[in-house]
């Protein structure tokens, strides 16, 4: 199955005090990859700010942009076109012994457990647990996300990820993007290979056409079994033409949707309004 969606992510920053100046960094362009095909994509930045494109260490393009000039107010609205399918028919599983070596030397950066998404010291039994009852990475994968979704509240909220995975499983909530995090450690605390994806998701499990819906910014992950394969922890499902990759990394930190340094001295309010529409 496959669809064509529409994704409109617009930010608003609203200074007290005029900003003399803004120097920022935006990932809102959607990947063209084997499932999604990138057929328009515009940035529009207001005030008109000078800007550069280019495509960073984990393939995300990146807009970076500058306005000079004071404002009181910055917008920045981000409106793609993209046709989406349903991932391939997964493989083989591979088995412990695959995740040898060489492989995760060849993955090491998914491997390494930085702050974001090192597990809590509490849930680290839990998961030696499951991994030596798992006959197969696969099956410690699954296990170990029905724990999350079992465990971790998801808060409907805008994003703002600035817990760890830690404090997030402590809490037992967290935002999408938070409770990945703790996925994410989680895996790699097997030695399985795990990476973030920041993107967007259809909310409607069969979209109508033409209808506008208010959604927010998605996450979720991808893991290492054999090849990448998906999964969708706070959807409980494995992507598919619902999703929208915009970008990836080892974890938000590398996926920020706009990330920037302002000059003013008052304070700033953000708004964030991202709507998607199946086109057909």
């Amino acid at each position: 199955m496959s669809m064509r969606m529409q994704v409109r992510h617009a930010t608003t920053y609203t200074y007290s005090e005029p900003a003399a100046a803004s120097y920022s960094e935006a990932r809102l362009t959607p990947q063209t990859t084997a499932e999604q095909y990138v057929r328009r994509s515009r940035l529009e930045i207001t005030p008109t700010a000078w800007s550069q494109e280019y495509r960073d260490y984990w393939g995300s393009t990146v807009t970076a942009f500058e306005v000079t000039e004071p404002h009181d107010r910055l917008t920045v609205v981000a409106t793609s076109i993209v046709d989406t399918a349903d991932p391939a028919e997964p493989g083989e599983s591979i088995g412990w012994d695959a995740l040898d070596p060489n492989t995760l030397d060849r993955y090491c950066e998914f491997v390494h457990q930085q702050d974001r998404v090192r597990p809590a010291d509490s849930l680290v039994p839990e998961l030696d647990r499951i991994r030596a009852a798992a006959p197969s990475p696969a099956a410690y994968v699954d296990e170990v996300v029905a724990l999350i979704r079992d465990r971790v509240r998801r808060l409907v909220a805008a994003t703002h990820v600035s817990a760890t995975a830690a404090q997030t499983w402590e809490n037992g909530s967290g935002v999408v993007h938070d409770i990945t995090h703790v996925a994410i450690g989680a895996l790699r605390h097997a030695s399985i290979p795990a990476r973030f994806v920041a993107g967007y998701v259809h909310p409607d499990a069969d979209p109508q056409i033409d209808r506008t819906v208010r959604t927010e910014s998605h996450a979720w992950l991808e893991w290492w079994d054999g090849h990448w394969v998906g999964w969708d922890v706070t959807g409980g499902e494995v992507p598919g033409e619902r999703h929208i990759v915009a970008s990836r990394g080892r974890d938000f930190d590398d996926n920020p949707n706009l990330r920037g340094i302002y000059a003013t001295s008052g304070e700033v309010e953000t708004t964030v309004e991202v709507d998607i529409t199946r086109l057909a």
